[in-house]
């Protein structure tokens, strides 16, 4: 399943059951395509993540209620990439505990595999809205982005991996160098629709991209924020 960029999706799957873990890969493999990793140790998950850039990440894990909840803070903390939970747990104050913690889903166990491929079909979709007609390197100076690596170069520097949302942002304001990109805009075509909630998500996605590409995240120069109107791509 390629996004609008052609580039597949790929999902974490963190699960530390020897049963439900590789069936979800197989499952996300075979019926939709996707570009899935499987992480079977937990502690190693924001590691992972750091690693391999996920679009969507799947946890599965057999752990204590505080663990799990102070594992889903922590990653959310790093990412805002949709986080799903697999939960044998009935209890209404964990799930309601989960979602403050950052979860965006969850399916209680026994899960349908149908149901769970429709959900993270679902989730995906909202990653492939931008309607870009070539996915041509672009260069803006010293700085070179290239979607089918979605990467960024830097002059002669080592290349950046960006994620997904991180890369769609950049693609766009890169496009149009020098002028004002509205938030609504962004929005719009980040996330196909433009609310309260992804003005959030959107300076998160900023703020990450700072502190990638800026020589001083805390007093950026290329990623500038228009106060009141959105954002632009400085370089000159």
């Amino acid at each position: 399943m390629a996004d609008t960029f052609g580039i597949t999706p790929k999902v974490l799957v963190v699960s530390n059951q020897q049963t439900t873990g590789p069936l979800w890969v197989f499952s996300l493999q075979q019926q939709q395509q996707l570009d899935v990793v499987l992480e079977p140790v937990p502690a190693n998950t924001l590691t992972r993540w750091e690693a391999d850039n996920p679009d969507m990440v799947i946890l599965d894990i057999n752990l204590p209620e505080t663990h799990i909840l102070e594992l889903v803070k922590k990653l959310r903390e790093e990412t805002i990439v949709p986080i799903m939970l697999l939960t044998s747990a009935r209890s209404e104050e964990f799930v309601l505990e989960a979602y403050d913690a950052g979860v965006d889903d969850y399916m209680l166990k026994p899960v349908s595999p149908s149901l769970f491929n429709a959900k993270i079909k679902a989730w995906l979709r909202r990653l492939g809205n931008i309607p870009v007609s070539a996915l041509d390197t672009v260069k803006v100076g010293d700085y070179s982005l290239t979607p089918s690596e979605r990467k960024i170069k830097v002059g002669d520097t080592d290349p950046i991996r960006l994620s997904n949302l991180e890369f769609r942002l950049l693609f766009l304001l890169m496009n149009r160098p020098g002028h004002t990109i509205t938030v609504e805009e962004l929005n719009q075509r980040v996330w196909g629709y433009s609310s309260e909630a992804d003005n959030t998500m959107l300076k998160n996605v900023i703020y990450r991209l700072r502190r990638k590409i800026e020589m001083d995240p805390a007093s950026p120069q290329l990623i500038q924020t228009v106060p009141g109107v959105g954002y632009k791509f400085a370089y000159e």
